[in-house]
């Protein structure tokens, strides 16, 4: 029950009607793209113009708005000066940390699936096409799990994790782990990616930019619950060793 009560508490803080609406709109431009894109195409063609919507955008614009709402998990109680009264509630530090992920990955989740939503409506009613986004909701979901894993703890230690967050998007996974093929699996957008070639056809660059991460949705699955908990040890570590009480 305090489990529970204190995902509530955090999902509330993060999910300011302004806050969310703009990460939503943020994770949306895909199929706004595609929207504008493919609003005089034929059925097929409106297709891959969504396809390369994805692959070319969602991973600066999704991953920007799941940083946002990630981050904000601590730092909303911090900066509200309520973090050491939840941390005087009778729940563990794992359980806390546990917490803290649930909250932002509902919220990354919520803002992803709406995200999906209006490329989903764009393929379908536009173009004429409903099936043609559907391989993307799973690499979506993914992207938002593994995302919240790394952003969470990282808006625990560090007072700039935007900046950092940033960093990481755009320098590590934009330039550095295109140019270094060992750093394409520590690419979350790669490992969502990864998802997606497997259950339809990227175009020749997305398939390039993947490096060195296989494609296959199980594999993705299984990295992506690695991921998630390496990111609640981290933070349950992080919370321990601070002892912010």
């Amino acid at each position: 029950m305090i489990f529970f009560r204190l995902v509530v508490h955090l999902f509330t803080q993060i999910t300011r009607p302004r806050r969310l609406a703009g990460m939503m709109l943020l994770a949306s431009v895909p199929g706004l793209v595609a929207w504008l894109t493919i609003s005089n195409a034929r059925a097929g063609s409106g297709a891959t113009a969504y396809m390369d919507a994805v692959t070319s955008v969602s991973g600066g614009t999704l991953s920007l708005a799941i940083l946002v709402l990630a981050v904000a998990v601590m730092r909303d109680e911090r900066d509200g000066g309520t973090l050491p009264f939840i941390f005087l509630s009778p729940i563990g530090r794992l359980g806390f940390a546990a917490a803290a992920w649930v909250a932002a990955a509902a919220a990354a989740v919520l803002t992803a699936v709406v995200g999906w939503l209006v490329g989903f409506v764009a393929v379908g009613a536009v173009a004429g096409d409903w099936a043609a986004a559907l391989p993307v909701l799973p690499a979506y979901v993914i992207a938002a799990l593994a995302y919240s894993s790394v952003f969470v703890p990282l808006g625990y230690l560090s007072s700039r994790a935007t900046l950092i967050g940033l960093g990481y998007v755009f320098v590590w996974e934009g330039i550095l782990a295109s140019f270094i093929p060992g750093l394409s699996s520590s690419s979350m957008w790669r490992l969502a990616l990864s998802a997606l070639a497997d259950l339809t056809s990227l175009s020749p660059d997305a398939s390039q930019f993947l490096g060195t991460v296989v494609p296959g949705l199980g594999g993705a699955v299984v990295k992506t619950a690695v991921v998630i908990a390496l990111g609640i040890g981290v933070l349950a570590w992080a919370v321990q060793s601070r002892d912010a009480v």
